[in-house]
């Protein structure tokens, strides 16, 4: 029913009026913006990865696995007069099988972002911008000692979720890079397990205990910063065969330690082999001040072994993968 009374409501928008006002409503900046065609062509990708390693009395030493890793990107650019809409989304999901163990998950990550341009000083380089991003994942994850899964999830879909938003100006040239300088930006850090929250996991506020460790407030599942961001976007064929797609994300929160930025890199290098096949690196890079890691390497409680963590540390992420692909 509602995807009857849509186009009927839009036709009544555009008959029902005067006909000078219809054409104004047709002729205006955001509608044409909305409405318009998109100006990168093939903004879509689909990916699917599958390896598999299985032995027989191998001499060299190994174990049979299996993988598959799945890619969907997604990015149109809609443009008209002095408006600029653009909109992102990139999604990763991985799965492997090491011998006689469960699948588990090897890489996940959901990101998309929406963005609005308008230019500004009759430039064709500047424009003031305003952009929304969202960031988390698709499954729980877990802590493995061998075959088998310690604790509760350490993550999950919103456990971490952030929330970003930036406005400020952009500098572009052309479609393939720009750089925003955003001295007003906003980021919310969630949290939707109460258990992560009430560890303080992500940054938020963890819960307050008695002295024999009972929880007498739980732990906040939220986390809402006030900031500044810069942001830098590069996509472009480097040539016939290899695409490069990679996004920084700097912030600072003015309220608290503004010297230490939460970084964000994603790089995704594609090769194309044939028409329906290639091979990508996947790399991802995260800092943030925030999130504390924890590694007591002699499980002394007193981190003082050189190999011990108790700290922000970088995080690092790399997948090579081949396999079916299909650009829409």
């Amino acid at each position: 029913m509602k995807k009857i009374l849509f186009p009927l409501f839009v036709l009544f928008a555009f008959t029902g009026f005067p006909q000078h006002d219809s054409l104004w409503l047709a002729e205006h900046p955001i509608i044409k913006l909305l409405l318009g065609d998109t100006s990168n062509k093939n903004p879509g990708l689909v990916s699917v990865n599958v390896s598999q390693t299985a032995l027989s009395d191998w001499q060299g030493g190994g174990e049979n696995n299996f993988s598959i890793t799945s890619l969907f990107k997604y990015d149109p650019i809609y443009k008209r007069e002095n408006y600029q809409l653009t909109n992102k989304v990139d999604a990763q999901y991985g799965l492997i099988k090491l011998g006689l163990s469960p699948l588990r998950k090897n890489i996940d990550r959901l990101f998309a972002l929406s963005k609005v341009d308008i230019k500004a000083f009759n430039s064709k380089y500047w424009f003031y911008s305003l952009q929304g991003d969202f960031r988390t994942q698709f499954a729980p994850g877990y802590t493995y000692v061998g075959d088998s899964i310690v604790g509760r999830a350490n993550s999950d879909i919103m456990s971490p979720g952030y929330v970003q938003l930036a406005l400020g100006m952009d500098f572009k040239m052309g479609d393939y890079f720009s750089i925003t300088f955003a001295p007003v930006a906003g980021k919310g850090t969630f949290v939707s397990r109460q258990h992560l929250a009430d560890e303080g996991a992500f940054g938020v506020e963890a819960a307050k205990k008695d002295s024999a460790g009972n929880i007498i407030t739980p732990g906040k599942r939220n986390r809402f910063e006030f900031g500044g961001r810069i942001v830098l976007k590069f996509k472009k064929e480097i040539t016939k065969s290899i695409a490069l797609d990679s996004y920084v994300d700097l912030f600072s929160n003015y309220g608290n330690n503004p010297g230490n930025i939460d970084v964000v890199v994603n790089n995704t290098v594609i090769f194309k082999i044939t028409r329906y096949f290639t091979a990508s690196i996947i790399s991802q890079l995260l800092y943030d001040d925030d999130i504390i890691t924890k590694r007591d390497w002699d499980k002394d409680g007193l981190y003082t072994n050189p190999s011990d963590i108790n700290g922000p540390r970088l995080q690092a992420l790399t997948t090579f993968a081949f396999g079916f692909a299909y650009k829409f």
